[in-house]
């Protein structure tokens, strides 16, 4: 019986310290490499929240991949080119169409043992069209791992 006590004060100490063993650095984040947009009026004189409706998003250099299909959205967390140094997407607003290019560079950096490394990116400049987006700009440069900062401003008609 006293063998059992010590075993189960054993199981129940390595219980209590297995989740203090754990830290920050193990969870490997999604969406560590998105530039993170928010859409604004652009005929308000202060920054205004607006959302597209039945909008679809989608990426076309190096290859065409859907990023958002028909949601209703304020933000979108626009991924990264790693191979490319200029990222091309699509946004599909009710049948018009603009188009967003994200010119950046890249640096490598290590995250942790259990995640490995990742890229950092600058984004350099945005250019679009001009369908329904009034204008776009950067508020911050840097695409940094974990960090949740809204990159760009899209204010659109």
């Amino acid at each position: 019986m006293k063998c059992f006590k010590i075993f189960l004060y054993i199981v129940v100490a390595l219980l209590w310290l297995l989740p203090a063993s754990c830290t920050q650095d193990q969870i490997c984040l999604s969406n560590q490499h998105a530039v993170q947009t928010g859409f604004y009026s652009g005929r308000s004189s202060v920054d205004k929240d607006t959302m597209l409706q039945n909008s679809s998003v989608f990426g076309v250099h190096p290859q065409r991949d859907s990023i958002y299909a028909t949601e209703t959205f304020q933000t979108m967390f626009l991924p990264l080119s790693f191979d490319q140094d200029t990222t091309i997407f699509v946004i599909d607003n009710n049948s018009l169409r603009d188009t967003l290019w994200f010119s950046h560079s890249k640096e490598m950096a290590y995250i942790s043992r259990e995640c490995g490394f990742t890229f950092n990116f600058t984004i350099d400049s945005v250019w679009f069209t001009r369908v329904f987006v009034d204008s776009v700009a950067i508020d911050v440069k840097e695409v940094n791992y974990s960090e949740n900062f809204e990159n760009v401003k899209i204010y659109i008609y």
